[in-house]
C-alpha cells in the first residue's frame, strides 16, 4: 500500500511494507522528497522555451519583403557592403 501527500514544498510517500515474521511489527517506509513539483514545472519551462527558440524569426522576412533593390550578381562584390570602397592594386 502506498499513500502520497503532495505540495508545492514537497511530497510525502508511506509505504507500507508488510508485518515483519519475527516480532508481527509493521514494516512502514517514509519518504520526504523537497521541491519535486518544482523540478516538474523547471522541465516544462525547458520545453516551452525549446519551441519559443525553434520558432522562426519573421522580422528577417519581413525586411526582406519590403526591400526593392535589385539582387547583384553573386561574387565578390555582392558581399562587400556598399559603404566600402573596393581599390585595385597596380
Amino acid at each position: 500500500m502506498v499513500a502520497i501527500y503532495s505540495t508545492l514544498r514537497e511530497d510525502l510517500y508511506v509505504v507500507y511494507a508488510g508485518v515483519n515474521q519475527g516480532s508481527d511489527v509493521p514494516t512502514i517506509h517514509v519518504f520526504l522528497n523537497p521541491l519535486v513539483k518544482w523540478v516538474w514545472f523547471g522541465g516544462i519551462v525547458v520545453v516551452m522555451g525549446t519551441i519559443v527558440a525553434l520558432i522562426p524569426s519573421r522580422h528577417a522576412a519581413l525586411v526582406l519583403a519590403g526591400s526593392k533593390a535589385q539582387q547583384a550578381a553573386p561574387g565578390f562584390a555582392a558581399r562587400v557592403p556598399k559603404s566600402v570602397a573596393v581599390k585595385e592594386r597596380a
